[in-house]
């Protein structure tokens, strides 16, 4: 039998909202039905609420526009739950999240980004030659003329200005991560907010509960899509691979527990299909860092729409990702 090592006692109910934000749609219904003069237990009585929610909206920003047209059209955006992403290591993962980021932030979104591997300026400099096309090498080693970097820096000034980077301890509370977040939407002109978490299996293994790790990554599974209802926000965490099936679009690839599959609503992979087979899982370290490579971004996973493949051109050197060059179909 697995107990935990240090139990502690689960909050009851739901949590309590401030006035003025985001409910969860179950604390929406509650106020909802309260307001009509319904107790909210039956499908019908939620009718009433869905017709709000849900109504034809023109350009109101209710949605977080992905950085890719594949995950737009396939999902309709960024929404309301957990969405995963994973793939080897030097697949793009961290340079997916940061695009998308920027996207979310220049649609006027706020951004909490919480980083448990990477330092807060090294992000800001990925997310900077991301979105003004540098060099990051160039730029580390100073050979970028200075005019061009700063003119490049006063470009993403307003940008920038909605992505909080933290550098966050894994020890980190799920009740911490959504006050900040909290406050982000609260000081927003939004009423949500795009979540990312780079990445789960380093948050889940810093407050050790239970003596067998797919525990922990159960519970942190079930933290972070209480977080994404509570808040009405879509969180996109970054998951590792298992060493058995990496650099594979497989759900038993997800290092963890089957809990990762089943409690997400969307689950992509980054596949690197120009590697050669003979190659195994290795990529050269050069060719990481340098060359530019076609990526297969894999929907295996979509409770939103259907799943399926998109051929991307990931771009190292700058950490850009480019849809429109690689049009190749890629077999499901």
């Amino acid at each position: 039998m697995n107990e935990p090592v240090n139990p502690k006692p689960e909050a009851q109910g739901l949590v309590a909202v401030p006035t003025g934000t985001t409910a969860s749609v179950r604390s929406v219904a509650k106020g909802e039905g309260q307001r009509i003069g319904l107790k909210p237990e039956t499908a019908r009585d939620y009718l009433p609420i869905l017709s709000n929610r849900y109504r034809a909206k023109s350009g109101d920003g209710k949605v977080i526009p992905s950085a890719f047209e594949f995950i737009n059209n396939s999902m309709g955006g960024w929404r309301t739950g957990l969405h995963l992403l994973a793939g080897e290591p030097g697949s793009g993962k961290t340079a997916f999240a940061l695009f998308n980021a920027a996207v979310a932030a220049e649609a006027g979104f706020p951004v909490l980004y919480l980083s448990f591997d990477v330092q807060s300026e090294f992000l800001t400099l990925k997310l900077l030659c991301q979105q003004e096309n540098l060099n990051c090498r160039d730029v580390m080693d100073g050979s970028v003329d200075p005019a061009a970097l700063k003119a490049a820096m006063t470009a993403q000034e307003d940008t920038f200005s909605r992505v909080t980077l933290v550098e966050a301890d894994p020890e980190l509370s799920n009740e911490k991560a959504e006050e900040m977040a909290r406050r982000l939407i609260m000081d927003s002109d939004h009423d949500r907010a795009l979540v990312i978490v780079d990445y789960l299996q380093i948050w889940a293994a810093g407050s050790r509960q239970f003596s067998e790790f797919r525990h922990e990554i159960a519970k942190m599974m079930t933290a972070m899509r209480r977080l994404a209802i509570s808040l009405d926000s879509p969180v996109l965490a970054i998951s590792s691979q298992n060493r058995a099936h990496q650099g594979e679009a497989v759900l038993q690839s997800l290092e963890g527990t089957s809990d990762l599959e089943y409690s997400a609503d969307s689950i992509a992979f980054l596949v690197n299909v120009e590697r050669p087979a003979s190659q195994g899982s290795y990529t050269h370290p050069d060719d990481l860092i340098s060359k530019s490579r076609s990526v297969s971004l894999n929907l295996r996973k979509n409770r939103f729409g259907e799943t399926g493949s998109r051929m991307v051109k990931f771009l190292p050197a700058t950490g850009a990702y480019d849809e429109e060059t690689v049009r190749r179909p890629y077999g499901r």
